[in-house]
């Protein structure tokens, strides 16, 4: 009985240290705020969407992640990697539909960030297929100039020690983005189409800020994010204005504040009742890609506010473990290390009691030297019987003698 109720106290144990680390949401003590309200009620509505992870969720991956409304141990961001390595592997290690060759050229950097959130780094073995798309300059370009400068944020993300890839060298990667960049600290490119001139500075100034270089680099980072502040505007398309709000948090600035300008509250305003996002506000109801858009920037502005590494800079989840964990994560921790306290008793217990057993066996002739039993219970319990029996004989026997 005492074997059954602790077998049973263990095993409730552990099943409350699993559901610690699968919870998800941010916890915070009393009333949250209206930030980690919006980050909670998008999070849930991207993972209902999200069934399993696929091509096209990097921005929900990422947001997720970085927001710590989920970490890299939760089954969305395994299932993520896990989907993303089939797809690599079955196109013949590009990213890509090779059944109708397509090569997904313009995915590359959105892919390397979302894996490298999820704890899979440029410089492991398990990320090589995806590298090796990458690490190609033709590959990286067909996607278009704004795609070679997000490859430099893609390869900095991590502050990896070696982030030179085949024909893709960082060095060359900046020295790319920084003549991209105008006199008046705006970065452009001939032919730009529907992309503006706020979004390709904002994703230049993220990149630039993310290699740590000083002089020119750092000053031609600074122009960027000083063009940027006075020049956004609410009338901006809302993805450009999210990218904004990344560059401007990696450069140290609140972007609730902006001379002024709240972009936060403006990205919010294009929330819907059932945490998804449209930035079409006559649309009916929202939509996952701009769910996971808003994600990027409530997730930036979050870590700004908590005084974490911004939302592209993932030193923290480098080596395999959270420098800064994650509230889901530091639960589980704490919930694992009672568990294995727990348990450390349990087995001390059974371990005194052991002896004591083995202690009355020895005394009872019914242990030998080398500890090992001699007779089964059933055994035992016939010797015992057999004993009494023949005590109570040799108890006759003196009384008829007397």
């Amino acid at each position: 009985m005492f074997k059954r109720i602790m077998a049973l106290t263990m095993a409730l144990v552990l099943a409350f240290a699993m559901v610690g680390c699968s919870s998800d949401g941010i916890k915070e003590e009393g009333t949250p705020s209206e930030l980690v309200q919006q980050i909670n009620a998008t999070g849930k509505y991207l993972e209902k969407k999200m069934d399993p992870p696929k091509y096209g969720d990097e921005n929900a991956i990422i947001a997720l992640n970085r927001s710590t409304y989920i970490d890299y141990w939760h089954v969305d961001s395994t299932n993520y990697v896990n989907q993303l390595n089939h797809l690599i592997k079955t196109n013949g290690k590009v990213l890509g539909d090779g059944s109708k060759r397509i090569v997904y050229a313009e995915g590359y950097p959105d892919v390397i960030l979302a894996f490298t959130t999820c704890g899979i780094y440029a410089n492991w073995s398990s990320s090589q297929d995806l590298l090796e798309g990458i690490s190609f300059d033709n590959v990286v370009m067909m996607g278009g100039y704004l795609n070679k400068v997000d490859a430099l944020t893609a390869l900095e993300c991590g502050k990896y020690e070696q982030v030179e890839r085949g024909d893709l060298k960082r060095q060359d990667l900046i020295d790319f983005t920084m003549e991209l960049q105008k006199a008046d600290g705006s970065f452009s490119y001939a032919n730009m189409g529907e992309v503006s001139e706020i979004e390709v500075t904002a994703s230049a100034v993220t990149g630039l800020l993310l290699t740590g270089e000083k002089g020119d680099v750092e000053q031609s980072a600074n122009n960027g994010v000083d063009y940027l502040v006075a020049n956004i505007s609410e009338n901006d398309k809302p993805v450009d204005i999210v990218k904004t709000v990344i560059a401007l948090n990696t450069a140290g600035i609140d972007a609730t504040d902006v001379n002024g300008k709240d972009l936060i509250s403006y990205i919010m305003s294009y929330a819907r009742d059932d945490g998804s996002f449209s930035f079409d506000k006559d649309a009916k109801k929202g939509n996952e890609a701009d769910a996971g858009w808003a994600m990027l920037a409530l997730a930036s502005q979050y870590r700004f506010e908590k005084s974490m590494t911004s939302l592209y800079d993932m030193s923290d989840v480098l080596g395999g473990t959270h420098n800064q964990l994650s509230p889901q994560w530091m639960l589980y921790v704490r919930v694992m290390i009672g568990a294995m306290l727990f348990i450390g008793i349990f087995m001390l217990v059974l371990l005194i009691r052991a002896r004591f057993r083995i202690a009355k066996w020895r005394k009872e002739g019914v242990y030998d030297e080398v500890k090992q039993r001699k007779m089964t219970d059933e055994q035992i319990a016939a010797k015992r019987a057999a004993e009494a029996a023949a005590a109570m004989e040799a108890e006759k026997a003196e009384e008829t003698a007397e």
